[in-house]
């Protein structure tokens, strides 16, 4: 058996016990390790002496056992273990290890990588074994530009780059998913540092935390709606899309200097500069001006617009700064996010220009000039090139379209100039088929209940015409499909659909120019081509495509002798489908809604819903036709689009848009809707106190999990809390009900259980297990005009939810709000209360909570003051009523 070490592995004064105890477990000796099995958790322990212990995990690598050493367990403190999570652990808890001969997978899990020079392992939400590349970059100094393809492991290696730096520690990106999902990674297995704390930001949080906008955001699907019903007319272009990212890449977000481009240096732009020609300019900046109007109002904003404006305000507050996916980054927002730094030059930045599905004529180089003015050198640029997601053939075939841009288009700059490796033992699989009915239909049947499987076009008017031969819920546009990964992926006329643009994008391009493993770096051979960033969305978009697949790939055309498909040699068609039908079960599918949903693809996520329901999906668009149609004239609506209008917001549970059809039109099933609603409030309470699984569901199923009570506005999943019904919480937790969503008295789950502890229904055991498991990500409290994160780590954090859960609990509702706070002995008493394993010793003490307590007050001036503590009188404390506390 191999031994591996834990990257913060600390032997202490015990390193003599544990190479004895290595030798035993490298010979296989169990026996002589006195090795137990800790039951239900993947654990394992060995005797270092008659008071010390071991913890460690058994894996598996090549067909070898691993053990991998996590911690030395001094004095058989189990308790304090920072991988048990504070866990009570008894005798009864262990069982005898069966050799490692007969480990099964459960006892001892496949991994998919381990470097055979490592003696170190590091870990997120599973083992990571950082490879030669990747522990050099590991081992750089900031400033650090880290570039990777797909499946590269960038995000798994900064996030382990980040746990060594110490202070205030910012991680951002433009995806709130990738945020999300980074979070969720990084403090996986319970990790804690408490030598620095990390806010985890999307770019939109970020802006919050300089000045809260006015509005939102503009995306996408409302400049398309904006666009087409009040100015397509007169314009005419045809793809707005390409309209809305000139105006994003290219007028705004790549000057710093001024907010956007005027009108005459975005004329006298060069031809590589625009994706539009010099003819077509005017009117481009003609309907840029009209959109001026429309993101300078009340209702939405321009990201980039926005950072120019809020240059002058931004103080330096961070670190460190991590920059992750900064190819979808314009200029003016990496500056803005660079001038928060304490310290000039301590960030990391990681991304991969052949992801880039818009055309915001990001590039390297250009990263390079904005900060540095020069080319960088030595230990500042690294780059990834071994894929660990994708199966042999992807891997094959994105290389081979990577060469055909190169040939074609040259190079963007040497650091995207790269093929890539990949580990992946399956050879997976290039499958191509001639469109056609038959061949669609027979697909259609064989994939259309599986969750493994995922159909990917290249824009919206493409995903309206396949939907009407494909039937599950997972079709995506291009842009949508950032950021995902399926085992299989079917790509419906994908070239075909531009087969001019794709067949341009070959022209010139030679079998021979593939033939070579190594991109060369180059300038483009047609330097006079105008349209050649038009050219690279279509081919990036291309590669995003290929590379969401981990497996195997279905390529339908219709074009079966288009060039570019020919050069990637995938035109050995197949007559039939050569697939067992597939069907995933209805968890599968309900956990894929989430997953989805998390990541903002909410219409996919409905979709499956209404899948399972046995219900016809109507999507978002569709209903806000029918709402404005409706709306427009209620006493004229038509019966059929009441009927779709009720079943949409029925859907998602929407009883705000279902009181306002019962209002305004006076419909009746929406009537009858609201009073079985009402009805259901009333029983909430009594069905989960009682624990009533099987009403409870029901009323869930119909109305879903942010049905609330009557009276103060409590979900069911806060009921369970407050009284501790711990199969109701695992219903609750398992369904994905909110932790963040509030009763009337701005009461989360979390701050239920903290009442119910108070009131002794949670007993200090269950407090210990249920804390972390419904306590939100991450908090903000929102005071003048700014945002502010409150780090589900930090003693702020704990703080907030302890005052919001008691501050009535002490007083009652029925005192004055002035009266309404809690001393510094009231927060001592229940402090002392509460579990060691939620709280560290040196939190205990009053001098810290004091300190805590008087740094937030809204008016201290200290960085990193979070604003929402008032301080009514000496020694007491309270929420500030002017600060709003929310939480995801």
């Amino acid at each position: 058996m191999k031994i591996l070490h834990y990257n913060d592995f600390d032997y202490g004064n015990l390193k003599a016990q544990v190479a004895k105890v290595e030798k035993q477990l490298a010979a296989d000796d169990f026996k002589s390790a006195e090795v137990k099995k800790m039951r239900n958790n993947g654990y394992y322990r060995a005797k270092l002496d008659k008071t010390n212990r071991l913890l460690f995990q058994l894996a598996r690598y090549n067909s070898e056992p691993y053990a991998l050493l996590l911690e030395v367990i001094p004095n058989h403190a189990y308790e304090k273990s920072k991988f048990l999570r504070g866990a009570e652990v008894k005798d009864n808890h262990f069982t005898e290890q069966i050799q490692p001969e007969n480990l099964t997978e459960d006892e001892a899990p496949t991994l998919r990588y381990i470097n055979p020079q490592a003696s170190r392992f590091h870990l997120l939400d599973k083992v990571i074994s950082l490879d030669g590349d990747q522990q050099e970059i590991y081992n750089l100094p900031a400033p650090l530009i880290i570039i990777g393809s797909a499946g590269s492991g960038k995000t798994a290696l900064t996030l382990e780059k980040m746990k060594t730096y110490r202070g205030s520690v910012a991680y951002v990106s433009l995806s709130d998913y990738l945020v999300r999902n980074s979070r969720e990674l990084y403090y996986a297995n319970g990790y804690e540092n408490d030598k620095q704390e990390v806010d985890f930001l999307s770019f939109n949080e970020y802006l919050k935390g300089i000045r809260i906008p006015a509005g939102k955001e503009l995306d996408y699907r409302t400049f398309e709606r904006w666009y087409q019903r009040k100015h397509h007319q007169r314009f005419k272009f045809d793809d707005p899309y390409k309209v809305f990212e000139e105006f994003k890449g290219v007028i705004t977000g790549s000057v710093t200097k001024t907010a956007y481009l005027g009108r005459t240096d975005y004329l006298g732009l060069g031809i590589k500069q625009s994706i539009f020609l010099a003819g077509e300019r005017e009117a481009v900046y003609d309907l840029f001006e009209k959109y001026l109007e429309l993101v300078n109002g009340e209702e939405y904003y321009d990201a980039s617009i926005l950072a120019h404006g809020y240059l002058k305000l931004i103080e330096p507050s961070y670190d460190f700064l991590v920059v992750d996916e900064v190819q979808d980054i314009t200029n003016v927002q990496l500056l803005l996010l660079t001038k928060a730094l304490t310290t000039p030059g301590n960030f990391i930045l990681s991304g991969d220009s052949n992801q880039i599905v818009h055309p915001n004529f990001f590039s390297w180089s250009k990263i390079k000039t904005l900060f540095f003015n020069q080319d960088l050198r030595g230990s500042a640029l690294r780059i990834l090139k071994t894929n660990y997601r994708n199966s042999r053939g992807i891997t094959k075939l994105s290389n081979d379209l990577l060469k055909i841009k190169n040939a074609r288009f040259g190079s963007i700059d040497k650091e995207s100039t790269y093929l890539i490796n990949t580990v992946a033992e399956s050879e997976g699989e290039i499958n191509f088929l001639k469109y056609g009915e038959r061949v669609l239909r027979d697909l259609n049947k064989r994939t259309a209940d599986s969750a493994k499987f995922a159909v990917l076009v290249m824009d919206r008017d493409q995903k309206a015409r396949v939907s009407k031969f494909f039937k599950t819920p997972l079709i995506f546009t291009i842009q949508e499909a950032k950021g995902l990964e399926y085992e299989n992926i079917i790509l419906l006329n994908f070239v075909s659909d531009y087969d001019k643009t794709f067949r341009e994008i070959a022209a010139g391009v030679t079998s021979a120019d593939l033939a070579d493993d190594q991109l060369r770096y180059s300038r483009a051979k047609d330097k006079g081509n105008k349209e050649q960033e038009a050219y690279k969305f279509y081919i990036n978009s291309l590669y995003v495509a290929f590379t969401r697949a981990v497996k195997n790939i279905y390529l339908v055309e219709s074009a079966t002798k288009n060039d570019l498909l020919r050069l990637l040699g995938v035109v050995d068609t197949k007559e039939k489908v050569d697939i067992q039908v597939q069907k995933s079960s209805n968890d599968e599918w309900l956990d894929e809604a989430q997953r989805l949903e998390q990541q903002g693809k909410t219409e996919q996520a409905e979709a499956i819903r209404a899948r399972l329901r046995g219900e016809e999906f109507i999507g978002v668009e569709e209903a806000e036709a029918l709402a404005e149609r409706i709306f427009a004239a209620p006493q004229e609506a038509a019966k059929k689009d009441l009927e779709r209008l009720l079943k949409f917001y029925a859907a998602r549970h929407q009883t705000v848009g279902i009181r306002r059809l019962m209002n305004e039109t006076g419909y009746g099933p929406a009537k009858f809707y609201i009073g079985e609603y009402e009805k259901a409030q009333k029983v909430l309470l009594s069905y989960v106190r009682s624990n009533n699984r099987k009403k409870v569901e029901h009323l869930m199923n119909k109305y879903g999990h942010n049905l609330t009570t009557y009276e103060e506005g409590m979900t069911g999943f806060m009921v369970a809390a407050q009284y501790c019904q711990q199969d109701m919480l695992y219903y609750f937790l398992d369904k994905g009900a909110s932790k963040g969503f509030q009763d009337h008295f701005g009461r989360t789950a979390l701050q239920h259980l903290l009442i119910g502890f108070d009131r002794r229904k949670v007993k200090a055991a269950d407090l210990h297990v249920w804390y972390p498991k419904l306590a939100p990500q991450v908090g903000y409290c929102r005071y003048d005009g700014r945002q502010y994160v409150l780090n589900a780590r930090s003693m702020e954090f704990f703080v907030a939810n302890l005052l919001s859960a008691m501050r009535r609990e002490v007083y009652g509702p029925e005192d004055p709000v002035a009266k309404q706070c809690l001393m510094i002995t009231d927060f001592m008493n229940l402090i002392q209360d509460t579990p060691k394993s939620l709280l560290p010793e040196y939190r205990r003490k009053r001098q810290y909570v004091s300190s805590i307590l008087s740094k937030n007050e809204v008016d201290r001036d200290d960085r990193y003051n979070k604003h929402f503590l008032l301080r009514r009188g000496r020694g007491c404390y309270d929420l500030h009523p002017g600060a709003e506390l929310v939480w995801e």
